[in-house]
């Protein structure tokens, strides 16, 4: 008898247990209508949009040169490491339908949780007026933080506008390039070409850039005098591809190695390729104009 009523007293609190982690409170956080508002900021090197969720944090849409869009959400008071919380698009409470839905899982460092995978999709619901929603579960308590669909058409196509005028590279990936040829050839390939008209765009947008500078290198393949002469002739034709794009003469620097630098073995044909190569770097000005 005894046995029997401990079973169900154990029993009795683990229904209770459960009901509660099923049953546990949703906290919501959404800024009121009257108060909603979507801020965008921009330029040639990089576009955003922002919207404030009262008594929480910020819910953005970030574009970079050269980089997928990047959907993030900014807590001012919870913290999470390791961890994943789910985005969706969701119509407002006043739509009983909608043909676009989407969602993206977004992981925490910290105070901050981001993606950067079927952002499109956000950008598009907020065109089409739908709302952000991003739930948060804890082993405390649940969180669900929407956005407010109102006057979003207007930062939306703001945003738009500012991502085609977006550079095609960031200056922290064109700051240090690494251009690999073939075997005794200097010949630039597309996606030399493709860097070197980023690279024009860049200094056009920056003109913190003062100095360019090219380093041209061969493998230990052959003889030291040619290797010297093919060094200098990889290293002369992007000075020359750059000069022909606009880039000033006067700020480019170019020197050549030949095979005496390299940056790890020529006993293999992986390191030789390594070594087939054209070091250029961007030198802003000690007192930069622009930042970026």
């Amino acid at each position: 008898m005894k046995l029997s009523v401990y079973i169900l007293i154990c029993l009795f609190f683990c229904v209770i247990t459960t009901a509660n982690n099923a049953f546990a409170a949703t906290n919501t956080y959404q800024t009121h209508l009257e108060k909603a508002q979507w801020d965008f900021s921009g330029d040639e090197f990089g576009c955003q949009i922002s919207h404030n969720v009262q008594r929480f944090g910020s819910l953005k849409l970030i574009a970079m040169p050269g980089e997928a869009l990047t959907l993030t959400l900014q807590t001012d008071w919870l913290y999470f490491e390791n961890k994943q919380s789910v985005a969706t698009v969701t119509p407002p409470s006043w739509q009983s339908y909608t043909n676009s839905s989407a969602s993206t899982q977004l992981k925490w460092h910290g105070t901050s949780a981001s993606s950067q995978e079927n952002i499109a999709a956000f950008l598009e619901a907020l065109e089409q007026g739908l709302t952000w929603q991003v739930a948060i579960a804890t082993s405390d308590a649940n969180y669900q933080i929407n956005s407010s669909p109102v006057s979003t058409q207007t930062a939306a196509n703001q945003f738009r506008l500012c991502r085609q005028q977006l550079l095609p590279r960031s200056f922290a990936y064109l700051r240090r390039l690494d251009f690999r040829f073939a075997t005794s050839s200097s010949k630039l390939q597309a996606t030399h070409e493709q860097d070197l008209y980023a690279i024009y765009r860049y200094l056009q947008a920056d003109p913190s850039i003062k100095e360019i500078l090219i380093d041209g290198h061969a493998d230990a393949s052959g003889d030291h005098l040619a290797n010297l002469l093919l060094s200098k002739e990889r290293a002369d034709e992007v000075m020359s591809r750059l000069i022909e794009l606009g880039v000033p003469a006067s700020i480019i620097q170019v020197r050549h190695h030949g095979n005496r630098t390299p940056i790890t073995s020529n006993n293999t044909s992986a390191g030789r390729e390594l070594n087939r190569r054209v070091t250029l770097r961007l030198v802003k000005s000690a007192t930069q104009v622009a930042v970026k």
